[in-house]
């Protein structure tokens, strides 16, 4: 097996805790943490998303 980057570790892990942060909603609980939190949330993801796009046509101009 190869392996992986800290970076990508970093953002599996990111991916996982984003993932969390709606379970307060489903659950029904009130606060105003929980909705900053998602915000946050999506902020993060839409990083990431940002870094893999660029990671997969990096590794594509090099194919």
């Amino acid at each position: 097996m190869y392996g992986r980057s800290r970076g990508i570790w970093i953002e599996d892990g990111l991916i996982i805790l984003s993932l969390l942060t709606l379970w307060p909603r489903i659950l029904g609980w009130r606060g105003a943490i929980f909705p900053l939190l998602q915000y946050i949330a999506l902020g993060v993801l839409v990083g990431i998303l940002v870094r893999r796009v660029r990671r997969f046509r990096k590794a594509k101009t090099q194919l």
